[in-house]
C-alpha cells in the first residue's frame, strides 16, 4: 500500500483546479482559477505550482506527498511530456513532469485527463466495481478513457484512447486537432458554440441571438435556447447526439464494455443529448454486444478530473507501472 493522500490537479482548457484527496475518496481544500492558456505555457505552469503550494500549505500535507495531474492529450505519461493539447494554445512537447519536479520537489504523476477520468469513475465513482469501462468527458473538448479487464488502454506510447478524436464523419467539420469529422468536432463545448454562432450569423435562431446579447455564443447559451424549445438549437443537439451514437457504437462493438459513463459540462444537457443518442444507438451498435452495456451519468461531476489525477497517483504509489496502469484486483 502506497501513500494515503495526494494532491490532485486538473489542467483544463478553461479552468485549473487542485485539491487534496485521501485514499477513501475524501476531497478537501479545493482551489480553482482560470487557466488563461492564452498567456502562454510558462504562465500556466506558474499557476499550477501556486495552486499546489496553496493546497499543500492549507492541508498540511508532507513534503513528499505526490502530485497527480491530468491534462489534455496526447501526452506521454511515462516521460511526462504533453505532446499537443488542442485546447491549450502553444502546448507542444512540453516536459511538464520534469518542470514540476524541479519546482515543487515532489513526486509527479502525469496522465491524460480522459484516461484519468475513467480511473476516477472506476475507483471512486459511477463505474466502481466494473472492469470493462468506457468513459466520456464532454466539456470544452471531448476526452475519454477505456478500461478492459481492469487494464487502462493507453497503447504502445501511452497515447491511446483519444475517444473524442475517433472520426465519425469523413465529410464532417475540421477538429481542433487538425483531423476531419472527429467526434469532438460534433460533441463538445466549442462545437456547440461554433454551431450556435453560425445560427446567429444566419439569423436562424432569435433565441440564441437574444441570450447571447451581442457577446460570443457559448455552449451554455445553446443549451439554454434548446431547453426553451428553440428548434434550431435542438437540431444542434440532435446532430450531436447522433454523432455520439456513431462514436459510442464503434467503441461498444470493439470493446464490449459493461458500462459507459458520460460526464462533463455538455453531458449535463441531459435528455437534449441522450435522447438522440438512445434513438440512434441501436442503428449503429451490434445488438448482442450492446445488450450488455449500461449508459450512466458520472457521479463525480466537475471533480472527475481531480479524482482521475488522484486515482493514477495512488496506483503508481502502490507500485503499478506508469505504462501499464491496472485497477486493483477485486
Amino acid at each position: 500500500m502506497g501513500v494515503d493522500q495526494v494532491i490532485a490537479v486538473d489542467l483544463g482548457g478553461t479552468h485549473l483546479r487542485a485539491a487534496r484527496i485521501t485514499r477513501d475518496g475524501t476531497l478537501t481544500h479545493h482551489q480553482a482559477t482560470e487557466t488563461r492558456a492564452n498567456e502562454g505555457v510558462a504562465a500556466v505552469i506558474d499557476r499550477i505550482c501556486a495552486l499546489v503550494e496553496q493546497v499543500a500549505h492549507q492541508a498540511g500535507v508532507a513534503a513528499d506527498t505526490p502530485v497527480g495531474i491530468v491534462a489534455p492529450g496526447p501526452l506521454d505519461p511515462v516521460r511526462g511530456v504533453i505532446h499537443m493539447a488542442p485546447n491549450l494554445p502553444g502546448w507542444h512537447d512540453v516536459p511538464l513532469k520534469d518542470e514540476l519536479v524541479r519546482r515543487l520537489k515532489r513526486p509527479i504523476v502525469l496522465g491524460n485527463d480522459g484516461n484519468g477520468a475513467a480511473l476516477g469513475e472506476a475507483l471512486f465513482g459511477a463505474a466502481r466495481g466494473a472492469r470493462h469501462i468506457v468513459h466520456c468527458v464532454i466539456g470544452t473538448g471531448f476526452g475519454g478513457g477505456i478500461i478492459t479487464h481492469g487494464l487502462l488502454v493507453e497503447g504502445v506510447a501511452g497515447l491511446g484512447a483519444e475517444v473524442g478524436h475517433v472520426p465519425v464523419d469523413p465529410n464532417g467539420p475540421r477538429c481542433h486537432c487538425g483531423g476531419i469529422g472527429c467526434l469532438e468536432a460534433f460533441v463538445s463545448g466549442w462545437a456547440l458554440a461554433r454551431d450556435g454562432e453560425a445560427l446567429v450569423q444566419s439569423g436562424r435562431s432569435p433565441s440564441i441571438t437574444q441570450l447571447a446579447g451581442g457577446q460570443p455564443v457559448t455552449a451554455d447559451i445553446v443549451t439554454a435556447a434548446a431547453r426553451q424549445g428553440d428548434p434550431a438549437a435542438r437540431a444542434i443537439f440532435a446532430q450531436a447526439g447522433r454523432a455520439l451514437a456513431v462514436g459510442l457504437a464503434g467503441l461498444i462493438n470493439l470493446f464490449n464494455p459493461e458500462v459507459i459513463v458520460l460526464g462533463g459540462g455538455v453531458a449535463e444537457a441531459g435528455e437534449l443529448l441522450t435522447a438522440p443518442l438512445q434513438q440512434w444507438l441501436p442503428t449503429y451498435a451490434m445488438p448482442h454486444i450492446a445488450d450488455h452495456v449500461r449508459i450512466v451519468t458520472s457521479s463525480l461531476g466537475p471533480n472527475v478530473g481531480l479524482y482521475g489525477a488522484a486515482a493514477r497517483a495512488f496506483l503508481v504509489s502502490d507500485g503499478v507501472p506508469p505504462n501499464a496502469i491496472r485497477l486493483p484486483d477485486r
